[in-house]
């Protein structure tokens, strides 16, 4: 106990020294927004300025995961039931939007871990707008899962896209997350790199085990990732977690649909 005044010190001279660099690093490389160019500044997220990010929007309407036509809260229509897995997908702003697909790209393939931050904000917003339709995303304390890199990607990428998101709801919120519960075990191409329906459920397949179906039981997940498009990790990921007992999958992501174009953005 003796030692704690001047550990505490230390650490207060540690995020100085932090701050001091961020602040120099900032001066002599400033950060410009990925929208508009112009450099940001005070009040801006570090890649978005305040005006471009204004017009990022929750997403006003649901869809079937299967067929993609409108649905009540997203859940999964009668007709596409059988061959998909999760109950219920929640998408919370557009790929269309150019700012959303930006911070996507860079978040994804440019490893930038501040772009977490924005993407929480819509996401909060989303779940504002769920309470406002009288839909309480965590009314039954579901339990909230990111879908799983293969380790090998982990390593290479430093960070979890979906693991960060995941533990920002899991943080606001108060839900208990459980990023140990589904693990990858082949490591196999990107799903962008796909190019049908067909070969994306062949990738995908078997690529997901459980190592606790203890915390499974009889529980809704809410199963998290950045990006939807065929919805064929999220149905792979949905079967297991279901075969392993969970009662109830909900989807929920970013954005849906395909990048335009990868590199070079």
């Amino acid at each position: 106990m003796k030692n704690y005044p001047q550990q505490k010190f230390w650490l207060k001279q540690v995020v100085f020294s932090l701050k001091a660099l961020n602040f120099v690093l900032d001066t002599v490389f400033p950060k410009t927004c990925l929208s508009c160019g112009k450099f940001t500044v005070a009040g801006d997220f570090d890649y978005i300025c305040k005006k471009c990010f204004g017009g990022v929007n929750p997403k006003n309407t649901f869809e079937c995961i299967g067929c993609k036509k409108q649905t009540h809260l997203g859940l999964t229509c009668l007709f596409c039931a059988k061959e998909n897995k999760i109950d219920q997908l929640l998408i919370t702003t557009e790929l269309s939007d150019p700012v959303v697909e930006k911070m996507l790209k860079t978040y994804k393939y440019k490893f930038v871990l501040s772009m977490v931050r924005p993407l929480s904000v819509v996401t909060r917003k989303y779940i504002k707008k769920l309470l406002s339709k009288n839909f309480n995303l965590f009314e039954d304390n579901p339990i909230i899962i990111p879908v799983p890199l293969h380790k090998n990607r982990l390593n290479w990428r430093g960070f979890n896209q979906a693991e960060l998101l995941a533990k920002v709801i899991s943080d606001t919120y108060h839900i208990s997350c459980h990023s140990g519960t589904l693990r990858r075990i082949i490591d196999m191409k990107h799903q962008v790199d796909t190019k049908s329906r067909e070969e994306r459920l062949g990738n995908i397949k078997n690529n997901f085990v459980i190592n606790n179906c203890e915390s499974l039981k009889d529980k809704t997940a809410i199963l998290v990732d950045d990006i939807c498009t065929t919805g064929a990790t999220l149905n792979e990921c949905a079967n297991v977690l279901k075969e392993n007992g969970a009662k109830r999958v909900i989807g929920f992501v970013i954005a849906r649909g395909q990048f335009k174009k990868i590199s070079n953005f």
